[in-house]
């Protein structure tokens, strides 16, 4: 669930910060593991960071192509701001939403059972709040309600960077990204509706603030290698551990819980700064492979497919589930199946779909006017 790299929304050098890919795809095989991983094994790392990575992701490069955006066209002069905000909605159609009625139509084809049981709240991208008043993750979709999540975020986010006056840009930003701790604090509150109140998508709207806030400063001239950034981003990351380490073993948390994923989402703005800057060393040579790039490249199709593929994979591997594979061997060849089904449908969607779609996109992105307009 997150943004799909795009270079109109990537502020670095040539349009593109390389590093930021290999970051998604390291992100992205994480995630895929955290769902495959037979239920026996151990999970010993929080794998829903990765999730949170592409969410704060999303606020920035959001937030920064908005800027951009305002600024060129009140620099051209007169009205401009529905007409922007009808193109960024096909802009964002042809990208995102394509992709994602292939997906939701194999589920449908899959016989995925919460589709069946609920289509219209996938098809109008409300399936988070589907899920929390179902308290429970339906099999093979429920990846959906991050995507839904971020839907909703792309409708609400050019009213608050486009229509509020500059001086208001900052505080507006900063009480969008309040409500997230805000409605955690509530969280009694709201359970009295909701079995999952945490998955309603103002909890999560610190992520998208918060990257958005780091997207507002560099918009403004902050340097993305500025110490003060590291200092607050390393802060952030001891302020996490320090209430996710207390909590998980029993400890006091001092009433910071509802602080945590703000404190997270601090953190990883300084890990995407760094990607975007470029880590030095072996790690960064890591991040640059050919191949790791490339699982970035594609890492939004590999979201939307993975969690998919085991139903997928049921229906062309069926023996796999045979009692001779009820084993470790036979876990690890399951979650081989997983990996090859995503990888094969993540590539048709990106050679059938999201590429010619991309053609598209670059003529509208050709087609806007760069020139001052006449009074």
């Amino acid at each position: 669930m997150h943004e799909p790299p795009d270079h109109d929304f990537n502020p670095s050098v040539n349009g593109r910060a390389v590093q930021l890919d290999g970051l998604r795809a390291i992100a992205m095989m994480a995630i895929c593991w955290d769902h495959w991983c037979p239920a026996g094994w151990p999970r010993l790392f929080p794998f829903e960071v990765f999730l949170f990575f592409f969410l704060v992701l999303t606020g920035y490069l959001i937030t920064g192509s908005l800027l951009r955006e305002r600024d060129r066209s009140e620099a051209r002069g007169g009205a401009w701001k529905w007409e922007a905000l009808k193109t960024y909605q096909v802009r964002r159609g042809l990208r995102i939403l394509a992709p994602y009625y292939a997906a939701l139509a194999l589920a449908w084809l899959v016989w995925a059972p919460d589709v069946h049981a609920a289509l219209p709240w996938y098809v109008f991208h409300l399936s988070n709040i589907h899920m929390a008043f179902l308290g429970a993750w339906p099999a093979g979709t429920n990846h959906f309600w991050s995507l839904a999540m971020q839907q909703q975020f792309y409708l609400i986010w050019p009213f608050v960077i486009w229509f509020l006056p500059r001086k208001w840009l900052v505080p507006g930003i900063v009480a969008f990204a309040a409500i997230g701790p805000g409605t955690r604090l509530a969280y009694d509150f709201f359970h009295q509706w909701f079995a999952w109140p945490g998955v309603v998508t103002w909890s999560s709207f610190d992520y998208f603030g918060i990257g958005g806030l780091l997207a507002f400063a560099v918009h403004r001239g902050m340097p993305l290698e500025s110490r003060g950034l590291r200092l607050l981003a390393a802060a952030g990351l001891a302020g996490y551990l320090a209430v996710y380490g207390s909590h998980g073993m029993g400890g006091p948390t001092f009433g910071l819980r509802p602080l945590q994923q703000t404190f997270l989402s601090i953190a990883l703005c300084g890990l995407i700064a760094a990607g975007s800057v470029g880590l030095p060393g072996y790690l960064g040579k890591l991040l640059e492979t050919p191949r790791l790039l490339r699982i970035g490249q594609v890492s939004y199709g590999i979201y939307l497919f993975h969690n998919l593929a085991p139903l997928v994979s049921g229906k062309i591997f069926w023996f796999l589930w045979d009692a001779p594979f009820q084993n470790t061997p036979g876990d690890i060849l399951r979650i081989c199946a997983y990996a090859s089904v995503t990888w094969a449908l993540t590539l048709a969607s990106w050679r059938w779909i999201e590429q010619p779609l991309q053609g598209v996109r670059e003529k509208i992105n050709g087609n806007r006017p760069t020139g001052r307009r006449n009074p």
